[in-house]
C-alpha cells in the first residue's frame, strides 16, 4: 500500500453521505491497486506540444526528491504554478528554476503533505509544453517530450509502469488540516500568501 500524507484518510461511516454510489466506490477500494508506480499515455491528439502524459504514485516521504529530479529534466527558466485545491491556478513570471526550487524548499513539508495545496513547474512555448505538477492528493502529473530520459529516471527511483494503477483521488476520502498533525506547519492560506509575495508581488499590493 502507498505511503500517503497524514492529512488524507478514509471516511468514517458517519461521514459518508447516504448515497449507494459512494458506498460502492469505498468498497472497490478494498481491491484498488494504490501502490508506487506510474501510468504513461502517448499524446495522440497533438492539440498541445507534448509527447506523453504520466501520473505517478510514490511514497510521500520520497515525493519531494522525485519532484526535484523531474524538474531537472525541464528547461532552465520556468513558471511556478500553485493554488488552493479547487481554485484557479496562479502562474508566476518565468524565473530560473533553481531560484524557484530554493523558495519552494522552504515549504517542503506543507507542499508535500497539505492536501489543500497544489503546485508545480511549467514551460510552455508554441513548439513545446513540459510540466511537473503535484496534485492535491500528492501524486505527480507530468507532461513531457523525452520519454527515454523519463523512463530512465523512473528506473532510478525503482518505479514500474503499471497499467491498472489506481490513485487515491478516485475514491472517497477525507482531508484534514496539516496543523492537526504538525504544530510547526504553516496554514494553507499563509503558504499561498507567501508564494504570492515572492512570485507575484504586484498581486499583493492591494493589501498594503
Amino acid at each position: 500500500m502507498l505511503e500517503t500524507p497524514p492529512t488524507v484518510r478514509l471516511p468514517r461511516p458517519d461521514e459518508l453521505p447516504n448515497n449507494p454510489e459512494v458506498f460502492e466506490r469505498l468498497k472497490e477500494l478494498e481491491n484498488a491497486n494504490i501502490v508506487e508506480g506510474y501510468k504513461l499515455s502517448i499524446n495522440t491528439a497533438h492539440d498541445l506540444p507534448f509527447k506523453f502524459y504520466v501520473e505517478i504514485n510514490i511514497d510521500n516521504s520520497r515525493l519531494w526528491d522525485l519532484f526535484k529530479a523531474l524538474t531537472n529534466q525541464l528547461p532552465d527558466n520556468l513558471s511556478c504554478i500553485y493554488n488552493l485545491y479547487g481554485e484557479e491556478a496562479i502562474f508566476s513570471v518565468y524565473k530560473d528554476k533553481n531560484i524557484i526550487l530554493k523558495q519552494l524548499e522552504c515549504y517542503k513539508t506543507e507542499l508535500t503533505q497539505d492536501c489543500n495545496l497544489e503546485f508545480g513547474l511549467i514551460y510552455q512555448a508554441d513548439d513545446k509544453l513540459e510540466e511537473v505538477f503535484v496534485s492535491d492528493s500528492k501524486f505527480l502529473k507530468v507532461w513531457g517530450n523525452n520519454e527515454i530520459s523519463f523512463r530512465q529516471l523512473m528506473n532510478d527511483f525503482r518505479l514500474n509502469e503499471i497499467s491498472d494503477l489506481n490513485f487515491i483521488d478516485e475514491f472517497p476520502k477525507v482531508v484534514e488540516s496539516l496543523t492537526m498533525f504538525n504544530k510547526k506547519a504553516k496554514r494553507t492560506e499563509a503558504i499561498i500568501e507567501e508564494l504570492d509575495e515572492f512570485f507575484n508581488p504586484k498581486k499583493t499590493d492591494w493589501k498594503l
